[in-house]
């Protein structure tokens, strides 16, 4: 058996080792480009999801206002017919408060058709 090449052969062998080679590097880079890529994608998905908690902290303070102003006004409702069912009896005092509090509940329910 010979151990000698013949420089055509060698040179074939070179060729192939050399294809392998790139495409061995070719393979790295797209691997490469789909890491940073795939970091790129995970970067936004985490901008867009803190943006949508953003959203929803500032939605749920605007729904708490809302709320605690429709509560005020409530409560001043109440206080002014506490003081109203006052002048209206004439007397020192009114009725329970517990009653003025289920008629003005009431009165909002039926839209004030009480």
């Amino acid at each position: 058996m010979s151990t000698s090449q013949k420089p055509s052969e060698t040179g074939s062998v070179d060729r192939a080792i050399n294809r392998i080679l790139a495409a061995e590097q070719e393979a790295r880079d797209a691997v490469e480009n789909c890491r940073v890529e795939a970091a790129r994608i995970l970067s936004e998905a985490e901008e867009r999801v803190r943006e949508i908690g953003r959203r929803a902290e500032r939605r749920m303070r605007a729904a708490h206002r809302i709320a605690d102003a429709s509560v005020a006004r409530s409560i001043q409702r109440l206080r002014e017919r506490g003081s109203s069912a006052v002048s209206e009896t004439g007397e020192g005092r009114p009725g329970s408060p517990v009653d003025t509090a289920v008629e003005a509940l009431v009165d909002e329910m039926l839209d004030g058709t009480s």
